[in-house]
């Protein structure tokens, strides 16, 4: 049987760099991440998670004190995978994505937008267990 938790916003209709709202996973084996753009969205996004048992600052740089990392994600239409330190870019076209996350053993996760010209981005995280 399943072990699913309702769906979890990240971001919505953001306009803007930064990090979103970090949600803590550490029940579950994955996460499906869907990311969808609007208005001509040119950004690039990282995806980040942590196993710390408090949850860290996701905007600040990494340190002993501060654990995270960006991750891999899976893209689900393609099948590759793509680097945490690459992340994903929108160039000007809207589309909606959809990506997994092995998350086992991590405790949160978030995303940050680095770089941003045009449009809104909105992400959302769907945990889930075989289990």
């Amino acid at each position: 049987m399943r072990n699913f938790q309702q769906e979890l916003t990240i971001f919505t209709a953001k306009g803007a760099t930064g990090t979103g709202l970090a949600h803590k996973v550490e029940d579950f084996q994955h996460v499906l991440l869907t990311l969808s753009s609007a208005s001509n969205a040119n950004f690039t996004i990282k995806f980040q998670a942590s196993n710390s048992d408090t949850c860290p600052d996701f905007s600040s740089a990494q340190s002993v004190t501060n654990r995270w990392d960006y991750i891999q994600v899976k893209d689900l239409q393609s099948g590759s995978a793509i680097g945490g330190d690459t992340g994903v870019a929108f160039a000007g076209t809207d589309d909606v994505r959809l990506f997994e996350v092995n998350s086992s053993g991590q405790t949160w996760i978030c995303a940050t937008i680095t770089a941003r010209s045009a449009g809104t981005v909105t992400l959302t995280a769907k945990p889930f267990s075989n289990g």
